[in-house]
């Protein structure tokens, strides 16, 4: 009860001081808080008052008794660090008013939001000011080991102390602070020693003192170092491009002989500059260096030209102190975009350019009949390959952009780079340079926030930047791979499109000699984005419905169809919709027919593993490692057979995952895991990307990824590993993950329609023929997609009444090398092991009963195996072994 007395007292003393005399204890701080913002700029006038008695301390009469006798104190205290004092103080009085027009009263709060970094702040300025006068006694002590003071000893301190003030008095050495830290060092380590420890410990202070880490000095450096590549980069760009020109006014000059016949550009072409494996697998994705398209001016690159979609694809860069200064770097007019003008090249003589084929010349009359000739009349039956050379549809029937972006976007870029700047400031967040790209569908805003800044920071202010812009689909990439900065991609107000056409046209695509490129879009500086799906080298494609997923496969397609010939890229199309691919239907790259029925794409699945096996089994047969290796040997050899590409393309992979799990998981995996060295890669596409339908064994094995816009941050965790396909804006936004990149690309796919696929289609099968399927792939699909829709149970049921071949079972082989293996041979182990059934199993064994190799039923004793793996091999080998392999 007292205490509870005494604290009640105790309060309403307080409470009655404190209305009686206004908050004295409030008083107090702000009194002490004027204190501290009035001292700096007293120590700035003081700095100059020492300055002006140390250069006038020579002159008489300059500064009077009182003068004179300071200036010779500050002189005998320090020594020759005295005419350096007024700098160190006027330094540390324009740190400490800095300090404090940045660091409000609010921000000094301790419950304010930013009190962490005011403390932190406090402590770099108390530092500094430590470190600044740490300097001043390092030129104290570096003066008096130059003048070898080696005073104080024990008796005489008192003396030589005064020989100190003395002899600094006289500018002889570092004064009373220099002479006591010289002497001790020139009495423990000697001359050199002192030098070298005095010499280290200034450059540390004055590199402190000046707020230069080692972090700050290191990422200086870096940018330094960039800077020095990009410039390097770009000259050694200018002497490509006058080369390019130099050899192209060369190839002018001189005759172009006719061509005998028609080929592809990547064969008769001059070759140029291919992209490497470690450009395809690096970090980076596949891009184009970006050339900016000006009015009245006619723009190059050293290969291509980038996509112009409007604006200045650089920014005005440098340092800047505050806001203005920034955006002051947009008063530079950027000029409208305007189209790229194309040189035309002359034609008078044709070129083997399969891309602007001249068609009255090559589709002629001699050429069909000979076509007509060689066709058979069945259809269904395999044939050689015809050798008419295959004619390659034009360009032209791909639709030109007649709707290019000519206005000027100036105004719009300045708002939102003034805006982003100013959103960040209010979040204590500095911005010390600002570049941009603009791309078809968004421009990307590249800040290089100032040192000390938090990346994360920035990244956690998305959802704020997007308020302040009014406007959705804001994605923060922080940082931006290969760059010192943090990308902060807008939407634009007005979206371009990306046709087929300038992707299709471009250098990168017809120069490739790989007859797998493909052409997906344009990233965010408009630079088109071509891939090799040979290197990818399987790839999913996700999204929702509208988000562009199946334009994206039909842009693969139509790549294809302009890069490959039938007999060097075979598809096979699974479109369980039934809808999506019937625009292909009988097109001569097609191996089967389009499969639509959910049962039957299961078993295509089947059947490509299948071929895959039998691939392999004839790449080993050479002896080589891939299919690149086997179609050389077999180019030299006419009995071997020429394997081409084959790609596998499902449009939905969630209704085959509902049909059939279990053995499209499994197919999908095995060729996913091994196709890749055979030749045989796959496209699986899906509207639905939940963990149910990518499974963890397909995402495993599929490493290269496409995600267009999804509806939760799940389902693009489920496709990219990374959050931000949920914040795509639909239309072709996606994001491209290839093999080995550390972070997603962000793409805008190209679009291409169907009338311009039809015309394409109608071109080819009218010009080359129609689709000569591969009969016995085709009848494999029908047996597998039996024994799917029969289930387990129903296949094995199939299996004992299965015909024989040539009087045995196709399975005999396997049941007498199964036999050998396990020493041991009965009904229900050759129905766990080789899945067949019952009354098949039985007839397998009294076969091997009659051939010898097994011996006859004992009781409940097991038969016994008769046959030893030599001789089995030796049969296999001679073809008498019985059953099927007889």
């Amino acid at each position: 009860m007292a205490a509870k007395k005494k604290i009640a007292k105790k309060a309403i003393k307080t409470a009655a001081k404190t209305i009686g005399d206004g908050n004295p204890k409030k008083s107090k701080k702000q009194k002490r808080n004027m204190a501290l913002r009035i001292i700096p700029y007293v120590m700035c006038v003081l700095a100059l008052i020492i300055g002006v008695c140390l250069i006038l301390i020579n002159f008489d009469g300059g500064v009077g008794e009182v003068g004179y006798w300071f200036g010779q104190l500050l002189c005998a205290v320090i020594g020759p660090a005295a005419f350096v004092l007024p700098v160190v103080m006027g330094y540390v009085g324009i740190k400490w008013i800095l300090y404090n027009i940045k660091w409000d009263e609010k921000a000094m709060n301790p419950s304010g939001e930013r009190y962490a970094d005011y403390k932190r702040a406090k402590r770099r300025l108390v530092l500094q000011a430590v470190m600044s006068v740490l300097t001043l006694v390092m030129i104290a002590a570096f003066a008096g080991v130059i003048a070898d003071q080696r005073y104080f000893e024990p008796i005489q301190m008192g003396n030589d102390a005064i020989d100190a003030l003395i002899n600094g008095d006289m500018l002889m050495g570092g004064g009373t602070v220099g002479g006591i830290i010289a002497c001790g060092l020139l009495l423990a380590f000697d001359t050199v020693i002192s030098y070298i420890i005095l010499v280290i410990l200034s450059l540390l202070f004055v590199l402190l003192a000046l707020g230069l880490t080692p972090d700050y000095i290191i990422i200086k450096i870096t940018e330094i170092q960039a800077a020095r590549a990009e410039k390097r980069a770009e000259e050694k760009e200018i002497r490509e491009k006058q080369k390019e020109e130099e050899r192209k006014a060369r190839a002018e000059a001189a005759p172009t002989p006719v061509p005998p016949k028609q080929e592809h550009i990547a064969e008769e072409k001059q070759p140029t500059r291919q992209m490497s494996v470690d450009e395809m697998l690096s970090d980076t994705p596949i891009t184009e260096t970006t050339a900016t398209a000006k009015k009245g001016k006619t723009t190059e690159n050293k290969k291509t030209a980038p996509l112009d979609f409007g604006g200045d694809p650089t920014f005005d860069k440098g340092e800047f102190d505050n806001i203005d200064s920034i955006i002051k770097g947009f008063d530079t007019p950027i000029a409208p975009a305007k189209e790229p003008v194309i040189e035309e090249k002359p034609k008078e003589e044709p070129k083997p350019e399969p891309l602007n084929i001249d068609m009255t010349r090559i589709t002629s009359d001699d050429l069909l009949e000979d076509v007509a000739a060689v066709a058979p009349d069945d259809e269904g039956e395999d044939v050689p390959e015809i050798s008419a050379p295959y004619i390659f549809p034009s360009i032209d029937m791909l639709a030109k952009n007649k709707n290019a972006d000519t206005a000027d976007h100036t105004e719009e870029l300045q708002n939102n780079a003034k805006v982003l700047v100013e959103t960040l400031r209010s979040f204590r967040v500095g911005v010390k340079e600002v570049t941009y790209s603009r791309g078809p569908t968004i421009t990307r805003y590249e800040l290089k926030p100032e040192v000390g800044t938090r990346v994360r920071s920035i990244a956690n202010l998305v959802d704020d930047i997007a308020l302040n812009l009014a406007t959705s689909g804001v994605r923060i990439e922080a940082p931006i791979p290969g760059k010192a900065a943090v990308g902060i991609e807008v939407p634009n107000q007005t979206r371009a499109t990306v046709y087929l056409r300038d992707l299709i046209d471009n250098p990168k695509f017809t120069e490739s000699k790989s007859k797998l490129t493909a052409a997906l879009g344009a990233d965010v500086g408009g630079n088109p984005i071509h891939f090799d799906i040979g290197k990818m080298p399987h790839l999913l494609i996700a999204g929702t419905t509208g988000s562009g997923k199946s334009i994206c496969i039909n842009c693969v397609i139509v790549s294809i169809l302009y890069k490959a010939k039938p007999d060097e890229v075979k598809l096979i199309l699974i479109d369980p919709k039934k809808v999506e691919f019937n625009m292909y239907k009988n097109i001569p790259h097609l191996y089967c027919p389009i499969v639509s029925d959910p049962k039957k794409a299961a078993g295509a699945l089947a059947s490509a593993v299948a071929e895959m096996e039998r691939r392999f089994e004839l790449i080993e047969q050479v002896g080589v490692r891939d299919i690149a290796g086997y179609n050389a040997v077999a180019e030299t050899d006419p009995d071997l057979e020429f394997m081409p590409h084959m790609v596998i393309i499902i449009d939905e992979l969630a209704d085959l995952m509902m049909t059939a799990r279990d053995e499209v998981e499994t197919n999908i995996c095995r060729i996913a895991q091994k196709a890749r060295a055979a030749g045989i890669h796959m496209i699986l596409g899906t509207q639905r990307p939940s963990v149910d339908v990518i499974t963890g064994l397909i995402k495993a094995n599929v490493p290269s990824r496409i995600a267009c816009t999804v509806m939760s941050q799940v389902d693009s965790r489920t496709i990219i590993d990374v959050a931000g396909a949920e914040s795509l804006i639909g239309r072709g936004d996606m994001l491209f993950a290839p093999v080995g990149a550390s972070k997603p690309l962000r793409v805008q796919g190209a679009f291409v329609h169907e009338n311009e696929i039809e015309r394409i289609v109608s071109f080819i099968k009218e010009n080359n023929g129609e689709a000569r399927y591969n009969t016995e792939f085709v009848n494999r699909i029908e047996v597998e997609a039996a024994k799917c829709g029969m289930g387990k149970k129903g296949a094995a049921a199939q299996d004992a009444d299965m015909p024989s071949v040539e009087g045995g079972d196709t399975k005999f082989s396997e049941a007498v090398k199964l036999a050998i293996e396990t020493g041991k041979i009965s009904t229900s182990l050759m129905q766990r092991r080789l899945g067949v059934g019952y009354g098949r199993a039985a007839k397998i064994i009294d076969t091997m009963e009659e051939m010898g190799y097994v011996s006859a039923p004992d009781g409940n004793k097991p038969r016994q195996v008769l046959i030893t793996m030599d001789e089995y091999m030796r049969r296999m080998v001679d073809g008498n072994l019985g059953g099927a392999d007889v």
